[in-house]
């Protein structure tokens, strides 16, 4: 989830709103402002009712952060790093780099989401009734209780055994602690919450038809999760198929001299740029700078007829469109940072270009092992890695 604006630090992890979270914070003020809070404490003007309605809701979103930075805490303590944090539509996303190392340290990360929101919405709920009983003004009472009892809502659903749910991690480092197999937790919790998510978008769409509004947040609720249980399986098993592999171990050499780009397609050939011993070679400007990457397949298209006339500039992938990477770089953090429709990687040792690595390459190696879904090149859903809540 993207980033549209930055709301601050706290803790120094920064916070940040997607465009998305300001509209349903605008929906909230406007549904207590015209309709809870006038029908639960009437007598009020309609300005006492905007005011309340106002600070209600970015009340709300104030929860929801609290939510993530509980998150946030523990990841850190656990000595994960954490990127920072994201308020969107259906909550709030944390990003946290690395995983726990025991189901015990991933029971407290997942678990202190729902207990934060827990306490959050007790507390409230008891001040609401405090309140009351002291004879605070009607309006105070009523926003509190609100705001409390939407929070213990919040804690259950998050509690809700359905990844990619804080629940559904939850089911993860138990079914981890008993089975002692990782890959096997993830299997399956992610398939319950595929069963979850999608089960609650039926059913939401079934109560929109039937003339009931919430159904519409049922199912757009159920689509998150049951997608984003998919995006794990898919994610647990590109783990398993690449394993502790660099990608060092899986390149293809390149031509161990700066091939200048201005080269016609003959003079390549004349410098024995067609070697069989690298299927690429990485071309540089008169600065010494890589430019781009040319395949040596496709040199070796063009028509003799036509080689003094092409350059090799005019074949390759200019260096804007080209992921770089180290040889001592994990395989598998290469491919979750692989963007959507590039297709070479250059791997380079310190300034230097020794090696590539093409989109059908990782493939081939993940072919028969990743569940049903797009190719590496555009596999934007294991891109990224989050806590969502």
């Amino acid at each position: 989830m993207r980033e549209t604006f930055r709301l601050g630090r706290v803790a120094g992890v920064p916070i940040g709103a997607n465009w998305s979270a300001v509209a349903v914070a605008v929906l909230i003020a406007v549904g207590l402002g015209r309709g809870i809070l006038p029908a639960a404490a009437p007598g009020w003007s309609s300005a006492w009712y905007g005011i309340a309605a106002l600070v209600t809701s970015l009340a709300f979103v104030g929860t929801i952060v609290a939510h993530e930075i509980g998150h946030a805490v523990v990841a850190r303590r656990q000595g994960l790093a954490v990127g920072g944090i994201v308020v969107w539509a259906l909550g709030g996303l944390t990003t946290i780099e690395g995983e726990p190392v025991s189901p015990r340290s991933e029971l407290a990360l997942s678990g202190v989401g729902p207990a934060v929101s827990l306490a959050i919405g007790v507390i409230l709920t008891g001040l609401a009734v405090g309140a009351r009983a002291l004879g605070a003004p009607g309006l105070l009472a009523v926003s509190l209780g609100w705001l409390g009892g939407l929070n213990v809502v919040l804690a259950v659903l998050n509690a809700l055994p359905a990844s990619p749910l804080d629940g559904g991690r939850m089911l993860h480092a138990l079914v981890w602690h008993v089975t002692k197999d990782r890959a096997r937790a993830t299997a399956a919790t992610t398939r319950v919450g595929q069963v979850v998510g999608y089960g609650a978008a039926a059913a939401g769409v079934a109560m929109t038809m039937a003339g009931s509004p919430e159904g519409l947040w049922i199912a757009v609720t159920g689509v998150f999760v049951g997608a984003g249980a998919t995006a794990e399986r898919r994610q647990a098993a590109l783990a398993v198929a690449v394993g502790d592999r660099r990608v060092g171990d899986v390149m293809a050499p390149v031509a161990p001299w700066p091939v200048p780009e201005w080269w016609d397609v003959n003079s390549a050939l004349d410098n024995g740029v067609a070697s069989s011993r690298w299927p690429v070679v990485v071309l540089h400007e008169w600065s010494g700078r890589p430019s781009g990457m040319v395949a040596v397949a496709q040199v070796l298209t063009v028509p003799p007829d036509l080689r003094a006339a092409v350059h090799l500039r005019d074949l390759a992938w200019p260096a804007g469109t080209v992921v770089t990477a180290r040889t001592d770089e994990p395989l598998l953090d290469l491919v979750r940072r692989w963007p959507p429709g590039t297709a070479w990687a250059a791997v380079v040792d310190g300034d230097r270009a020794v090696g590539a690595l093409s989109a059908g390459d990782v493939d081939a190696l993940l072919s028969g092992h990743i569940p049903r879904g797009p190719a590496v090149a555009d596999r934007a859903d294991i891109a990224t890695s989050g806590w969502r809540s």
